[in-house]
């Protein structure tokens, strides 16, 4: 900065108009942080930005005012005026951003509300906006969510074809976390179906991604519910009960109350399926205690429909009529139609019970048509058998026989419906029992796994946390080194890195980057080590030529931290070439221009520029908070980054009115800081100079020690993926390597257009050759296949061992015109294998091709299965003559 003090370039007015627009944000930002918990205040808070964003001509302003508006009416239960909210931001967004954010607001006001058909009209012009701004991970979210309106609506072909394109693009972005969210909602669509073959394998593609690193105890034990929830279904009632267990257990170990208070609901609904009366009753009284205890209305509402479904079973009436009176008015006051209609059908089967038959008619119609309107097959048919006994009692023959021919009509359909998805459960036992081995035996396996992949890579975090940590020592003593040399106190450094983290979280950093920018900031100016002290400690104006030697800190600085793998010093190395870079092109040392200067160098910009402004230099008095404010403001889109101003503006508090006061108590805060870092580094002031002798080769040294540590560290690591992959018998790639080859396969077969085929194998020989000569024999058979197999398809794909007895082949450009060549192959490996010692050696064989028979990895897979077991049964039965 010049030694004289510049204008500053605000009128009062701009300067008034600042300090509104600053506090109208501001204030903006505290209702949307009352939302949840004060939505009452929220609405007060974000009234009164609207009307200021108006006052100031701020259509942006207005537009997020009336956002906040529409949720905090939403929450308070006045739809009208919510909808209203959100229709005009909708309407007079200027910007594609904003009418996302206003489409996707329309659709769960309009969900919440009942209209599905609106909901789903501005879910899908809120998708397209997505694709349109190329926001691939907001698109997969609102396609989830059209999902659900799908499932809401019974349209199920809908909803998947919804979420397997959610699914894809989450895949693309290698969002495992959302990835296996989605696959657990495709379970959840897949056991409504009465498809548990295809449920359960979604279900434990999700499991096995929730047990990597990253995913919530929540995740995991919904996942585990889901299971439980498919094999109650499914009548395996022991099975559901293991898996409800193991995820309560995840529930409780994570402290997720809500959830342990669900699957304690779950456990209920499956004793009661059972007719354990007892058992039933006591969980759903432990269900209804520690929901009224957390404050879980939905869940308070399950425990007494639960309760109040065995009263009516036990003959309790008048106990049954109070929790279902108390279930319906809860609902009702809360638009939870489900519950209510649960509730009405419950009160109208106590009210025929006591024969108060106008009651139970008035009640049994109200539910009659919620099930209309939701489509709720088993309670039309409930209300209508109820409406016929009631108008019999009450000798009205006419209408009881129109709602017991609507029943029985009723019944039928869902005979029907019951009886098609218990074929298909007949029909595909086999395949049911295969996936549950092969999950058993993937839980067992990645377990192990697991834990040696967790060790490895602990030790690579631990390598890499130390070689940083002696880098941020070295380099921040050269830091402290090279500012004592023109800054008193030597707490510039610190400053910067504290305003450059505070600017850096307004703009929505992760807090671990943040905290890596926080360190790196400080090493900003460490090239000044190198500038002599007639230049840096000079109170005139430099003349040019010491100028331009000045401007050579910066790639000094660079230079010295170059060549760093840790992500501060890369980060360090960035901010000290470019934080004098400017955003108009006029900065130096590469006159770099707009995003082409790394983002972390225009923080850091911002950062020392207030710094500067804002302490005493010999050249300058300090300037106030506001002062320096305005300043870089007024060098917005010149000097400094737009959007970089604007966070400054938010973190420092531009327009509140104890602005000066909250700069001297963070100085304080780091002033102290500082002090006790300085006493863990050893420093002594007089040291200077020595450290800027040794420091190069101190930190190259350290350097090397540790980085050979971390090489071998990563070596253990990549042996220990690579094991994770790998059969350890064959040798062979294993299940894990071939889904993960078959999807990346799949994918570039899309892409590229080329066909792509999987070979299915089973040996037929392994169970006779184990019981007759032992399975050391056995295991000889599958290496000598492995061995043989893998040679002979060598110039036509890779084989894996995915089981027991069981290989895959991956085969890319093999089109069903190449089968015959692919089963030539495998009769010549077969002959080469029995030539070997295995004279009875078979295998079954089932081929399919991408895109001619099926159009994604798992169809592909299931056809060459199905295509396997075919062969397998025609060996076993050969056609008769």
């Amino acid at each position: 900065m010049a030694a004289d003090k510049p204008g500053i370039a605000t009128t009062v007015e701009g300067t008034e108009r600042a300090s509104r627009l600053g506090l109208a944000r501001s204030r903006l930002r505290e209702a949307e942080a009352l939302l949840a918990e004060e939505p009452a205040e929220a609405l007060n808070l974000a009234t009164e930005v609207l009307e200021n964003a108006a006052a100031l001509g701020e259509p942006e302003l207005q537009i997020q005012a009336r956002l906040v508006l529409a949720q905090a009416q939403g929450r308070l239960g006045r739809m009208k005026e919510a909808l209203d909210h959100a229709g005009i931001a909708l309407a007079e967004a200027p910007e594609k951003r904003l009418q996302l954010e206003s489409s996707r607001l329309l659709a769960f006001l309009q969900r919440e509300r009942g209209d599905l058909v609106q909901a789903a009209s501005h879910l899908e012009q809120a998708a397209g906006l997505a694709r349109e701004l190329e926001l691939p991970q907001v698109e997969a979210d609102l396609l989830n969510q059209q999902a659900g309106l799908h499932h809401m609506q019974a349209q199920y072909p809908e909803a998947l074809d919804k979420l397997r394109a959610a699914l894809g693009l989450m895949r693309q972005l290698g969002n495992r976390a959302a990835e296996a969210n989605y696959l657990n909602n495709l379970g959840t669509l897949h056991t409504e179906l009465g498809d548990y073959p295809e449920a359960l394998q979604n279900f434990f593609a999700a499991y096995q991604l929730y047990q990597e690193e990253g995913h919530s105890p929540r995740n995991r034990a919904t996942n585990l519910a889901s299971i439980g929830n498919l094999y109650g279904e499914m009548g395996e009632y022991a099975q559901a009960q293991e898996y409800y267990d193991r995820a309560l257990g995840i529930a409780r170990a994570g402290e997720e109350r809500s959830l342990e208070v669900h699957l304690l609901h779950l456990k209920g609904e499956l004793a009661r399926a059972q007719d354990k009366l007892e058992e039933a009753q006591a969980l759903y009284t432990e269900v209804l205690s520690l929901a009224q205890e957390r404050g879980l209305e939905r869940l308070i509402a399950s425990g007494m429909l639960g309760l109040a479904q065995i009263q009516t079973t036990r003959g309790h009436l008048q106990e049954a009529l109070l929790n279902h009176t108390k279930v319906l008015e809860l609902a009702r006051a809360k638009g939870w139609r489900h519950a209510e209609l649960e509730a009405l059908l419950g009160l109208a089967h106590n009210h025929l019970a006591l024969e108060h038959l106008r009651l139970a008619q008035a009640q049994a119609e109200e539910a009659l048509e919620l099930a209309h309107r939701f489509d709720r097959k088993k309670n039309l048919c409930e209300a209508h058998h109820l409406l016929a006994q009631i108008h019999r009692a009450e000798g009205r023959l006419e209408p009881a026989l129109a709602h017991l021919e609507a029943h029985y009509r009723l019944e039928r359909e869902l005979f029907n419906r019951e009886g098609e998805r218990k074929r298909r459960l007949l029909a595909s036992q086999l395949e049911l029992e295969r996936a549950r081995n092969e999950a058993e035996q993937y839980r067992l396996r990645t377990e192990v796994e697991t834990r040696a992949r967790e060790e490895a890579q602990a030790k690579v975090r631990q390598r890499t946390e130390e070689l940083e940590y002696a880098q941020l020592e070295i380099v921040a003593r050269l830091a402290l080194a090279a500012e004592y040399r023109d800054d008193v106190t030597g707490e510039h450094t610190y400053r910067v890195g504290r305003n450059a983290a505070l600017i850096a979280q307004e703009m929505g950093w992760p807090q671990e980057q943040i905290e890596v920018l926080r360190s790196a900031a400080r090493l900003h100016d460490v090239g000044k080590i190198g500038i002599p002290d007639s230049i840096l400690l000079k109170r005139d104006r430099l003349t040019l030529e010491e100028f331009e030697q000045m401007k050579a800190h910066t790639v000094i600085g660079a230079r010295i931290l170059s060549g760093g793998r840790s992500r501060l010093l890369r980060m360090a190395e960035e901010i000290a070439r470019s934080h004098h870079e400017h955003y108009d092109g006029n900065g130096y040392p590469f006159g770099l221009v707009g995003s082409d200067i790394p983002l972390s160098g225009r923080i850091v910009a911002a950062a020392d520029v207030l710094d500067a402004l804002t302490h005493e230099r010999p050249y300058k008095r300090a300037w106030s908070v506001a002062e320096a404010l305005a300043e870089i403001r007024r060098l917005s889109g010149r000097h400094f980054d737009p959007q970089v101003v604007e966070a400054c503006m938010r973190a420092f508090g531009e327009g509140e009115l104890d602005i000066e006061a909250k700069m001297q108590r963070l100085d304080a805060d780091l002033s102290m800081t500082m002090q006790i870092e300085k006493a863990q580094l050893g420093w002594i002031e007089e040291d200077v100079e020595g450290l800027r002798r040794g420091f190069e080769q101190i930190l190259a040294d350290r350097t090397r020690e540790l980085e050979a540590a971390r090489r071998e560290a990563q070596m253990l690591a990549r042996r220990m993926e690579l094991m994770a992959h790998t059969d350890v018998l064959t040798g062979l790639g294993n299940r894990r390597a071939f889904e993960n080859d078959l999807e990346t396969e799949v994918a570039r077969a899309h892409r590229i257009g080329y066909p792509l085929s999987v070979l299915a194998l089973d040996m037929d020989y392994l169970k006779v050759l184990n019981d007759s000569e032992g399975h050391e024999r056995g295991d000889a058979l599958l290496r000598t296949f492995a061995q043989v197999t893998q040679e002979h398809f060598f110039a036509l794909g890779r084989l894996y061992r995915i089981g027991g007895d069981e290989y895959a082949a991956i085969l890319p450009y093999i089109d069903p015109t190449g089968h015959p060549e692919v089963r030539a192959r495998l009769e010549a490996a077969l002959a080469q294998v029995r030539a070997l010692g295995f004279p009875a050696a078979s295998v079954s064989a089932g081929l399919a091709a991408i895109p001619m028979e099926a159009t994604s990895g798992g169809e592909l897979v299931r056809l060459s299965d199905q295509r396997m077991y075919a062969d397998k049964l025609a060996r076993r039965n050969p056609p008769q003559r």
